[in-house]
This record gives C-alpha cells, sequence and structure tokens, in this order.
C-alpha cells in the first residue's frame, strides 16, 4: 500500500503531473493548478491512499517531472 502527498499551495501549475499521470492528476480550470484526483485535504496537502501498485511507475513520474518537488510518496 502507498499513499500518494501533494502540495497544492505550492503548485505552481506546469501540468508535467498531468501530462504523465491523468489517472490520478488533473487541471483545475478555476486556479490553473493540479488537482489530486479522489484524495483528501488537510490544510493544503492532498492524500490520497492506494490499495494496490498496479500504476506505480505513472506516480513515480509524477514524483520525477514535479519541477518544484511537492508530490511525494509514502510506502507502508
Amino acid at each position: 500500500m502507498l499513499s500518494i502527498i501533494y502540495n497544492r499551495k505550492k503548485c505552481i501549475g506546469c501540468s508535467n503531473c498531468v501530462l504523465v499521470n491523468p489517472l490520478y492528476f488533473i487541471m483545475s480550470k478555476l486556479d490553473g493548478k493540479s488537482i489530486l484526483l479522489n484524495s483528501i485535504n488537510k490544510n493544503g496537502i492532498y492524500t490520497l491512499k492506494l490499495i494496490n501498485n498496479i500504476n506505480y511507475k505513472y506516480i513515480i513520474k509524477s514524483v520525477k517531472v514535479c519541477p518544484v518537488k511537492i508530490i511525494k510518496i509514502i510506502k507502508y
């Protein structure tokens, strides 16, 4: 099991995460920042717990392409 942690407050809206991982990220039309789909928000930090690692390679790509390094993965 793993979790994706995304600090939306620091997002610069480059859309790299959306380009490499459209299963989990979309761009907001309201403010131009990414949205981590189906996540839980606590003070601008979004968390999505995943039961399986089927799309792990796409999640890793999202972490690597973020220029401000605000996407993290935690493994359990």
